[in-house]
Formats: structure tokens, sequence, C-alpha cells
């Protein structure tokens, strides 16, 4: 959680940066961003700490699945980050960076299809199909050279969608594990 809450924080401040809105626009949007994150960070380590408490009831069969899905997490993870290189590198060489962050946020997306059954989040279903239908229709629909600002439109709406999505997933996930922790 604390990953998926850190990159969201990234993306956000990258887009920021790039849109070169007004200072004023720029920083209201940054402490915005900057608070919502710090929330989720709290919360997200109130939960940590209040799951550390449950008692650990550990058998083999849990050793063998647990092994089992690090195995298949680290297989995705190797294949998304292997893939995010090679598509980057190859658009680079072919002269279309304007689409850099749209496949990568795209890559990224896909990524939690497969997650979502490794670790039974069904959420993780819906951000990856929204998250990529966004992508792929913003890379088939958005002009080149459409501007958010001084960010393009084609990196600026997958990423605002990405980061929009991420908060709503992160809730979810904190708001369902409470369900289970003692508070």
């Amino acid at each position: 959680m604390i990953w998926l809450i850190s990159i969201t924080l990234f993306f956000a401040l990258l887009d920021l940066y790039f849109a070169k809105l007004s200072a004023l626009f720029t920083t209201g949007i940054g402490l915005i961003t900057t608070a919502i994150t710090v929330f989720l960070f709290i919360w997200s380590i109130k939960t940590m700490s209040l799951a550390k408490r449950l008692p650990v009831e550990k058998s083999d069969a849990d050793t063998v699945k647990g092994n089992k899905m690090r195995k298949w997490f680290l297989i995705i993870l190797v294949l998304e980050v292997a893939l995010l290189n090679i598509a980057t590198f190859m658009l680079l060489k072919l002269n279309h960076l304007q689409y850099i962050v749209p496949v990568d946020i795209l890559i990224v997306s896909l990524h939690f299809i497969p997650l979502a059954r490794i670790f039974a989040v069904p959420i993780y279903y819906l951000l990856g199909i929204i998250m990529s239908v966004i992508t792929i229709l913003t890379m088939l629909l958005v002009p080149i050279s459409s501007q958010i600002g001084n960010l393009s439109t084609l990196a600026g709406l997958p990423s605002l969608c990405f980061i929009f999505f991420n908060w709503i997933v992160i809730v979810y996930i904190l708001k369902d594990s409470m369900k289970y922790l003692k508070v």
C-alpha cells in the first residue's frame, strides 16, 4: 500500500511540474495532493500496526501458498519492469516521446490484472481494466498537439486518471481492511 501511495504522489508532482501552471494554482494543487498523501500514509501505517497485533497462524499450506504468491508476484514485477524499459527505449528510438507516459501507464495498469488474482484483491481488476481503457482511448482519440497547461493531454489525462483511481483503490482497500481489524 505504501508503494502505491508513493507512486501516486510521484505521478501527481511530476504532472504538476510539467504542466507549468500558475504558481498559485500549482501550490494549491500541490498542497491538496500532499495532504491527501499524508492522510493515506497515516491511515496505512495505522492499519499495518493494527494488523501486526493479529495472531499469526501459519500452516504448511499457508507457507506453500505464500511462496507461490511471492513467485508469481516477482514474475509479474520482472515482466513489468522489462516491458517498461523495452517500451520506453523503443519509443525513444522511434522518436515517439509523446507516447512514453501513456504506454508506461498502460503497462502499469495491465500489471494490476494478474495481481488481482494473485493477491485476491478484486478491485485491482477494476483499476487495471478502467485505466487500460482510458489510456488506450486517450492514445486513439486525443490529438498529439492537445495541451493541459504545458502538459501534453496525451500524457496528462491518463496520468491524472491514474492518480485519481489509485486514491479510490487505496481508500477502498484501507476501509475494507479496517473491517477485519479492531480499532
